[in-house]
């Protein structure tokens, strides 16, 4: 293995999933969030492994879209990391060697996922973790795999939502590092669109919001009282940097949706 490469890292996702040993069991999350896994659906929801136990509310809120609307999914009791984080020593000294091999490595982490997909006879991975999104994509070209608001938008009605937000799509410069396949933005605006009423106040990235000027740029560039992301890093980096007595309520994609299709609860 590349010296670049953390094969100590490599061994434990092979065998528990888990792209950190600190990382709680997936399935005792999911049982105490109510929160489905490991049955029959045509979609399997890729959370990523961080997210599924930090961010639990967020994936409620998908859910809680998902099973109004009837849609069919099912989350994974052992999910499998693309190995992102494995990347950041060959991303940082430019060694193509190491980044081909660690490609190779994603591709073998993901297969297992979308092998644990289809024996759930699910024809699709919706992929909700935004930088797990391009690596999966580009491992498996040929598969059915789309990024979560693609999913918000072929289940919601058209919807009042007189509401006016920021949003902050993100600038995904490292996201490009891991692999050349660009994030899909463009059904986040289909999502919008489903939203009438909604007034959207568009937030640029000209540098990565976890850079001190990036995030500078990003709060200060807020109009509302209503921020909504789609990258949990970039919603992350906005709940750390808002000023404390800002009024500016901080959501995911998610959260917005549910809220708009539940206007009276």
């Amino acid at each position: 293995m590349h010296p670049l490469i953390d094969a100590k890292a490599v061994q434990h996702i092979r065998a528990t999933g888990n792209g950190s040993e600190s990382l709680p069991d997936r399935r005792s999350v999911l049982e105490e969030k109510g929160l489905p896994y490991d049955r029959p659906a045509e979609n399997v929801i890729i959370s990523g492994c961080q997210i599924l136990p930090f961010l639990p509310h967020v994936l409620s809120s998908l859910a809680s879209i998902y099973d109004r609307q009837g849609f069919s999914y099912t989350f994974l009791s052992k999910e499998y990391c693309c190995g992102n984080n494995l990347y950041r020593p060959a991303i940082k000294a430019r060694d193509e060697a190491a980044m081909d091999e660690l490609r190779a490595l994603s591709k073998e982490f993901v297969a297992k996922n979308l092998d644990s997909a289809k024996a759930l006879g699910a024809s699709r991975l919706v992929i909700f973790c935004s930088p797990c999104y391009p690596i999966f994509k580009h491992a498996l070209p040929e598969e059915n795999i789309v990024f979560y608001p693609v999913t918000l938008a072929e289940v919601m009605e058209t919807t009042p939502f007189q509401e006016k937000i920021d949003y902050y799509a993100g600038c995904y410069k490292l996201h490009r590092k891991f692999s050349p396949v660009p994030m899909d933005l463009k059904s986040t605006s289909k999502v919008f669109a489903k939203l009438d009423g909604l007034e959207v106040n568009r937030i640029s990235a000209p540098e990565c919001c976890f850079k001190p000027e990036g995030a500078a740029h990003m709060i200060e560039k807020i109009e509302t009282r209503l921020m909504v992301h789609i990258c949990t890093g970039c919603y992350g980096q906005a709940l750390v940097n808002l000023p404390q007595d800002s009024e500016t309520e901080v959501l995911m994609l998610p959260e917005l949706v549910e809220r708009a299709m539940s206007p009276s609860e």
